[in-house]
């Protein structure tokens, strides 16, 4: 015979006491205390371990994450110095084309270009400071977009010499004949 059965055979016997009302939900919410006690002195045995645990995690992820985003970075610096150099190298053989074609009459417009490269320039130098602070892909694009508004203020110079040396060429024309 098991135990049950016994139990079960000999209920009568056993039972000579009447439990009082809600001791059944009582012995529940003292079992669930009971399990929650555990629980928390299992935390308060590892608190420390686990502190360190999670700390050493969070450096782990930190340290990898500065590491990828400084390898790209150093990536992207290089990109922007090859960029820089050829964009510069551009802008420089349009300003040496262009001198060697200034005249008295076409200083004003030579000058008046220089002034707004000179500008672009400063705000160039402005957004480079910029991104090695943020290295936020919009000022990637406004640097960009800063060499392309220096060769287009050179083309349009080009253009107006152009167009001064034809003046003057059709005066001379005129004035021959």
């Amino acid at each position: 015979m098991n135990l049950k059965e016994f139990f079960d055979q000999n209920r009568e016997n056993l039972e000579i006491y009447d439990l009082k009302p809600g001791h059944e939900k009582r012995f529940l919410v003292k079992l669930k205390q009971q399990n929650r006690q555990q629980k928390n002195d299992f935390v308060k045995r590892h608190y420390k371990k686990l502190l360190i645990a999670a700390s050493f995690i969070l450096l782990i992820f930190t340290g990898a994450r500065f590491y990828i985003n400084s390898k790209q970075n150093r990536f992207q610096d290089t990109e922007i110095q090859q960029n820089e150099r050829y964009f510069s190298e551009i802008i420089k053989e349009e300003l040496s084309r262009i001198k060697t074609e200034e005249t008295p009459e076409t200083r004003e417009v030579f000058e008046n270009a220089m002034q707004q490269i000179t500008r672009l320039e400063n705000d160039y130098k402005k957004l480079v400071k910029d991104y090695r602070l943020n290295h936020d892909k919009y000022i990637l694009n406004a640097m960009i977009e800063n060499f392309q508004q220096r060769i287009e203020i050179l083309q349009f110079v080009k253009q107006e010499i152009n167009k001064i040396k034809k003046t003057k060429n059709r005066k001379n024309e005129i004035h021959k004949a």
